[in-house]
């Protein structure tokens, strides 16, 4: 898997999950605002290069 998708998820799956129990049953639009703005900010650690980082870091994997 390539390490940017591995990053990302590592980010973005447990930023979701905290955002639906916070916000699901109260304020759904709320909620898919804040997943609009996870997405956003995951885009942003692709584009610099720190989701790489991340999937090195957790895999053990030297980073480059």
């Amino acid at each position: 898997m390539h390490p940017d998708l591995l990053g990302g998820l590592i980010v973005g799956v447990p930023a979701i999950i905290v955002a639906y129990f916070a916000l699901w049953r109260r304020q759904r639009p709320v909620f898919w605002f804040a997943v609009a703005l996870i997405l956003v900010g995951i885009g942003y650690l692709v584009a610099v290069g720190t989701t790489a980082d991340i999937a090195n870091l957790v895999l053990g994997v030297p980073s480059p």
